[in-house]
């Protein structure tokens, strides 16, 4: 933990210029940091690496005791590596089907900084939705907490007592789900540039990447049941 925090530090400085300017603009900015960039990997890589560190760093107290947080984020780190790797590979074979010009290394760093920014958000929200729950009832927020769903009389009777928690937990989940629809599409037309596409063939390739996402998504939280007895692990 010690050795991820100095991490953190030691890049803050260059990190937040580089964060602000591409939620900021998201396009340019990273078209900019990607064109003729040398050392372009690795900068989009030590960004994509401090945001993922902040957010588990961020999620650390939701470990319970005894859980190793070494262990539990190796293997996050893993999987998110995997991911990261699968998809720039799965979106540079869709746009090279419609006719894309693009590199394997350019599509990848324009991935690394699409999703850093929205990673970030939705481990903010979600502590924040497990802090709603807890306020009600801590037990149904460990639920929560560990991927699990909840039965349809704790979810009653949680709407019943606490009306108002439950409007807002219900309101940051379609949060969630908006502003991180919103920011791929916005996002999605640096793909567009990258490999020189028309509009049409780039949504063709969105849809793609879109439906291999859901079924990836499925597959991981198998893999993370597998890895975490059952549960899904508490850093994500």
């Amino acid at each position: 933990m010690k050795d991820l925090v100095e991490f953190i530090l030691k890049g803050l400085r260059g990190y937040l210029p580089v964060l602000v300017s591409v939620v900021g603009t998201p396009k340019r900015s990273i078209l900019k940091l990607i064109t003729n960039e040398p050392d372009k990997l690795n900068k989009a890589l030590i960004f994509c690496g401090i945001s993922i560190a902040i957010g588990f760093v961020f999620q650390a107290p939701l470990l319970k005791a005894g859980q190793d947080f070494v262990i539990i984020a190796g293997s996050m780190l893993a999987l998110k590596i995997f991911a990261l790797l699968t998809f720039a590979g799965v979106i540079l074979l869709g746009f090279k089907l419609v006719g894309g010009k693009g590199d394997f290394e350019t599509t990848l760093c324009a991935g690394l900084y699409i999703i850093s920014p929205v990673y970030l958000f939705l481990i903010i929200t979600h502590v924040i939705s497990i802090g709603i729950l807890s306020t009600y009832d801590p037990e149904l927020a460990t639920i929560w907490r560990s991927g699990q769903s909840l039965t349809p009389a704790q979810l009653q009777n949680f709407i019943n007592a606490a009306p108002l928690s439950a409007v807002s937990l219900i309101v940051l989940r379609l949060f969630q789900f908006l502003i991180s629809i919103i920011w791929f599409i916005i996002c999605w037309g640096t793909y567009r540039i990258i490999h020189q596409v028309s509009l049409a063939r780039s949504v063709l390739v969105y849809f793609i990447a879109t439906f291999t996402w859901y079924v990836y998504w499925a597959l991981t939280v198998v893999m993370m049941r597998g890895l975490h007895n059952g549960a899904l692990s508490p850093i994500g």
